[in-house]
C-alpha cells in the first residue's frame, strides 16, 4: 500500500498488540499519523504517546476546564450521538462548545493559525494520498493548497518530546480538546461501535487555503496491510471532524461530503461551520471535501480530524463493495475481493 500503507500498518500492528497485552508500548507516536494518548505532568500533557493506561491516567485527560466541558458535553449528547449514528450513519452537532460563550473555538482557531505561521503544517505526501478498496489502489491528485499538521505524541525521554512540548505550549487548547474528545467519545460510543481504544487514536489538524483546495473521494479504513510480520488489520472505526471557521460563508465551499450514509440519496453535504462536530463510520463511508474558495487568510478553512480505533479488529465491518458504489472509476469493476487471513504479529 505504499510508504503510507507500510507506516500505517506498522502503527496498526502496534495498536493491536497494545490492546492485547495491555502494558506494551508501541511506536505509534513516531509513525503513521500521530498517536493520541494520555500522560500526566506539565511537559507530558502533550506527550500523548503510548504508555500504560489505567483509570487514573484516563482521568488525567479530563483535568482542565476545556477537557471537563468536552467530557460533560459528550455524555450529555450521548443518546443523540448514538441515535444519529444508528439511524443516519453519521452525526452532526452544531455549536458543540458553545460558540462565543466560552471562546474555546476562537482560541483553538488562533492557536492552529499560530502553528501554521510557525511552519508546523506540511503538504500531504503523495504516498499518503493513496488508498485502496478491495484489491484496487487509488491515488488522488488533490494535494494543492491543502496542508496538515499531526498532533504529536512521544513517550517520556523520546527524542521527539521537545517538539511535543512545543506544540502543547503553542496550542494547549487544541491538544486538550483532542485528547479529551478521544477519551470521552471512545468511552461513550463503545456501546454502539464495540470496544474503542481510549489510549490509541490518530489526530491531525488540516487547513485548506482556498484556490480550490479540496479532498477528493477517499476512505479511512482499508481493512489492513501486508507487512513483513504478516497481514495487519486496520482498526479505524469512527472518524471525528471538528470545524473551526468563524468567518465561514456558504459561497466559500469546502463542504464535507459523506457517501454511504442513510439518507434518501445515500449522501449528505455538511458545511464546515464554526464549532460544528461531525462523526461518521470509518469502515462504511466514502468522504470528500468540496473545493474551498477562500479569498483571505481569515477565510482559510481549519478542522481537526480524529480517528477512533476498535480494540478488536473483528468489530470493523469492512466490505469493499459498499465503498466501490460511491467511487466512479470502481462502479463497473468486479469486486471479487478475498478476505485475507488475519494473523496478528507475534510480540
Amino acid at each position: 500500500a505504499g510508504a503510507a500503507g507500510a507506516a500505517a500498518a506498522t502503527a496498526a500492528a502496534g495498536a493491536l498488540a497494545a490492546a492485547a497485552v495491555g502494558r506494551r508500548r508501541t511506536g505509534w507516536a513516531r509513525r503513521a499519523r500521530a498517536t493520541v494518548g494520555l500522560a500526566g505532568g506539565v511537559a507530558r500533557r502533550a506527550s500523548f504517546g503510548p504508555t500504560p493506561y489505567k483509570v487514573n491516567q484516563q482521568r488525567q485527560a479530563i483535568q482542565d476546564e476545556l477537557s471537563k466541558r468536552v467530557n460533560y458535553l459528550v455524555r450529555e449528547e450521548q443518546k443523540g450521538i448514538i441515535d444519529q449514528l444508528r439511524q443516519y450513519g453519521f452525526c452532526q452537532i452544531d455549536g458543540f462548545l458553545g460558540g462565543d460563550i466560552h471562546g474555546y473555538p476562537d482560541n483553538m482557531r488562533e492557536q492552529m493559525n499560530r502553528l501554521f505561521n510557525r511552519g508546523w503544517f506540511e503538504q500531504e505526501p503523495e504516498s499518503e494520498a493513496q488508498f485502496k478498496v478491495g484489491d484496487y489502489r487509488i491515488t488522488n491528485q488533490d494535494r494543492e493548497h491543502r496542508f496538515r499538521s499531526r498532533l504529536l505524541g512521544a513517550p517520556p525521554g523520546d527524542e521527539a518530546e521537545q517538539r511535543v512540548r512545543t506544540q502543547y505550549e503553542v496550542a494547549p487548547q487544541v491538544v486538550s480538546f483532542t485528547r479529551s474528545m478521544v477519551v470521552s467519545l471512545s468511552q461513550t460510543l463503545s456501546e454502539l461501535a464495540g470496544a474503542l481504544s481510549t489510549n490509541v487514536a490518530t489526530a491531525e489538524m488540516v487547513v485548506m487555503c482556498g484556490q480550490g483546495a479540496r479532498f477528493d473521494r477517499r476512505v479511512n479504513n482499508v481493512f489492513g496491510w501486508n507487512t513483513e510480520r504478516g497481514f495487519v488489520p486496520d482498526p479505524r472505526k469512527l472518524t471525528v471532524v471538528y470545524f473551526l471557521n468563524p468567518n465561514y460563508r456558504e459561497e466559500l465551499g469546502g463542504h464535507l461530503q459523506l457517501e454511504g450514509v442513510i439518507t434518501p440519496t445515500g449522501a449528505v453535504s455538511i458545511a464546515p461551520i464554526h464549532d460544528r462536530l461531525c462523526i461518521f463510520w470509518a469502515d462504511k463511508t466514502v468522504w470528500s471535501m468540496k473545493p474551498s474558495q477562500a479569498n483571505m487568510i481569515s477565510e482559510h478553512q481549519y478542522c481537526i480530524f480524529m480517528q477512533l480505533m476498535a480494540e478488536d479488529w473483528k468489530d470493523v465491518n469492512y466490505d469493499p463493495k459498499v465503498f466501490a458504489r460511491w467511487i466512479p472509476n470502481l462502479q463497473n469493476e468486479p469486486m471479487d475481493w478475498v478476505r485475507p487471513n488475519v494473523q496478528l504479529p507475534q510480540i
